[in-house]
């Protein structure tokens, strides 16, 4: 259900958002306001899953070392989980709020919520790397790579349907990790994210669905606008929804849409091919 890319004045973007603060009457100021100190505020949904999920399913504490430090990070493991089959994955990059080294404040905002909603037929086995800051550097590329190879010599993951999704400053992550490495990844689903503009060349190898709102007043929706367009005109494979609201949180709707799952299911590695 990816739209069509909209003209400009069809929908708000960042800048509009901008003047709408301006414009708009206390009660919008009020909806706006709630939706954005919820941004990084939410809860660990760990307890309220596992209590009902069956052994060694649900989220788990993991931890890994990387670069001589052991770096803490968590997985959802299927409810019906078994490793007598193989399990698609997807590793999930948290937004700067979420930063941090316990491997539980990732779980707070993004697609843990989502899964918590009904945790008994998520099918992906989810993957929650956690940064101390944003996904910028090599260090945080070897953090990712070091989770995900960790998952994949202990768990029955398919290794050719491994997605790579993030949130914000995880979008630009997903788009630049995701970039450096298309062999390890089946698809690319950035959130909100900043642009990369560096990497498009790159990304033209890679199925690619992004999401954004349309008032997005942290990051302009132009920014994954411009990467799809730059994507496909380069001879990619790029989808896009832009969703017509205000605030930075697409990720509870778009990881909400069941078409996005069907169509990561459909995705393959390079590797594979």
């Amino acid at each position: 259900m990816a739209a069509a890319l909209p003209a400009r004045d069809e929908r708000f973007d960042g800048r509009i958002a901008s003047r709408l603060f301006q414009r708009a009457g206390r009660g919008k100021w009020a909806a706006l306001l709630v939706s954005l100190v919820s941004i990084g505020c939410g809860s660990d949904p760990t307890g309220r899953v596992n209590a009902a999920a069956p052994q060694n399913t649900g989220f788990l504490a993991r931890s890994v070392v990387v670069d001589g430090q052991t770096r803490n990070y968590s997985v959802f493991i299927p409810f019906s989980y078994t490793p007598e089959q193989t399990w698609p994955a997807i590793v999930f990059l948290h937004g700067i709020g979420e930063a941090g080294s316990d491997g539980r404040k990732c779980l707070n905002v993004g697609l843990a919520p989502v899964i918590a909603d009904q945790p008994s037929t998520f099918s992906f086995i989810a993957i929650f790397p956690h940064s101390d800051g944003d996904w910028k550097g090599a260090d945080r590329e070897r953090l990712v790579l070091a989770c995900l190879d960790d998952c994949l010599r202990d768990l029955a993951i398919d290794p050719d349907r491994v997605a790579l999704t993030g949130i914000s400053t995880g979008g630009y992550g997903t788009w630049h990790i995701g970039a450096l490495h298309p062999d390890q990844f089946s698809a690319l689903v950035p959130l909100c994210a900043y642009k990369d503009s560096d990497d498009v060349a790159r990304l033209t190898r890679m199925p690619v669905w992004a999401f954004h709102n349309s008032g997005d007043p942290f990051v302009w929706s132009s920014d994954s606008r411009e990467m799809v367009q730059r994507i496909n005109a380069a001879g990619g494979q790029a989808k896009y929804t832009q969703y017509g609201e205000v605030g930075h949180d697409c990720w509870s709707r778009a990881y909400r849409e069941q078409d996005l799952w069907n169509w990561l299911l459909e995705q393959r590695s390079q590797s594979s091919h």
